[in-house]
């Protein structure tokens, strides 16, 4: 069974730099690890700065707005399905943290 991070937070709280940080230990430490990042916005800035950390041991998959949010939770529960059975040692979840997005996580089971 894959062990998944979920890592939320406010706008301008530090998630990115604290996966990045997180993710740079776990492939330090001889984990294979995938990175979700899940996020409302037409551009997902938070993907392009974790960049750099895609290669032999970490695999990056982005989830972003343009739906309505069943539609964006049923893209996330695929996705999220799909990595865990990709092997990983670990998936890390970037969440941007809004009320409603969280009311919708937790109802979702």
């Amino acid at each position: 069974m894959v062990k998944i991070d979920l890592i939320t937070g406010f706008l301008g709280s530090g998630k990115t730099t604290f996966i990045r940080k997180y993710a740079q230990y776990l492939m330090d430490a001889g984990n294979n690890i995938g990175i979700l990042e899940n996020d409302y916005g037409a551009v997902n800035v938070d993907m392009m700065l974790l960049q750099d950390l895609m290669g032999e041991n970490c695999e990056l998959e982005m989830i972003s707005g343009g739906c309505d949010k069943d539609c964006h939770r049923r893209r996330f529960k695929t996705k999220l399905i799909a990595m865990g059975m990709c092997g990983y040692d670990r998936v890390i979840v970037g969440f941007l943290m809004w009320m409603s997005s969280l009311i919708f996580f937790m109802r979702s089971r």
